[in-house]
């Protein structure tokens, strides 16, 4: 494993140093936690657990201090909303993660023109991949690996014109009168034209009315319909 020889943490978009802000130390990251509960059974040894197949949201708490060039005008103004989160020690990966809790600032001992605060961050629970490129197949059947540790919720942006029925492993979906594209968004678990500006629900049936994912591993991906010319799918690979 490559030493750090510098911490820093982007929010963003935006790294600590660029804002004359100093990471005083790595923070501590949890597991998120599953979503469920135990259930005991009458006449039965142990518990069963009901599970949601969902996790909870993760809290990371960032120490920082200024230093001489900050202006806490521009910090408080990046340390807000929601953006993309990652850290030094793991450059490749990154949350989803947004500033909920409000934050005090005090001078600290040594040079009081500086001030330590802690920011924390609401985050999504999974780490996203930076390098998820969009797989653009043209001929059925193809092979997506997911090198994630978790299912992801891709984005699918099917063209063409006609009918079509998509597979990926043992979900299907039909799509009716592609109109010359259909985007199936697994995430907001919505269906939209090329554009983004209609909804196409109404052309997209779910066999199992569940949106599709990809699963880790290879996921073999096919599709019918003389009129599909692409199917591009925007991966989202993430790791709990």
């Amino acid at each position: 494993m490559k030493k750090l020889t510098s911490a820093w943490f982007e929010f963003a978009g935006a790294r600590n140093t660029d804002k004359g802000v100093r990471l005083l130390s790595l923070p501590v990251r949890y597991h998120p936690k599953e979503r469920g509960k135990l259930v005991e059974v009458p006449g039965r040894d142990g518990y069963l657990w009901a599970g949601e197949d969902a996790y909870g949201d993760v809290t990371v708490r960032v120490q920082c201090q200024t230093t001489d060039e900050a202006d806490m005008a521009v910090v408080d103004a990046w340390l807000r909303g929601a953006g993309e989160l990652r850290f030094s020690d793991d450059p490749e990966r990154f949350y989803r993660a947004r500033v909920v809790k409000a934050f005090s600032r005090s001078a600290a001992m040594n040079r009081f023109v500086n001030q330590a605060f802690t920011v924390t961050f609401d985050c999504q629970p999974f780490l996203y991949h930076r390098e998820a490129e969009d797989v653009a197949l043209t001929a059925s059947p193809a092979t997506v690996s997911n090198p994630g540790t978790h299912k992801s919720a891709p984005r699918l942006t099917i063209e063409g014109t006609g009918d079509a029925v998509l597979t990926i492993g043992t979900q299907i979906l039909e799509v009716t009168d592609l109109a010359g594209g259909v985007i199936v968004d697994s995430e907001s678990c919505e269906c939209f034209d090329l554009t983004e500006t209609a909804l196409r629900n109404d052309r997209v049936t779910l066999m199992d009315d569940c949106f599709p994912v990809l699963q880790p591993g290879a996921n073999i991906i096919s599709w019918t319909g003389d009129g599909v010319t692409k199917v591009t799918v925007a991966p989202r690979w993430r790791d709990l």
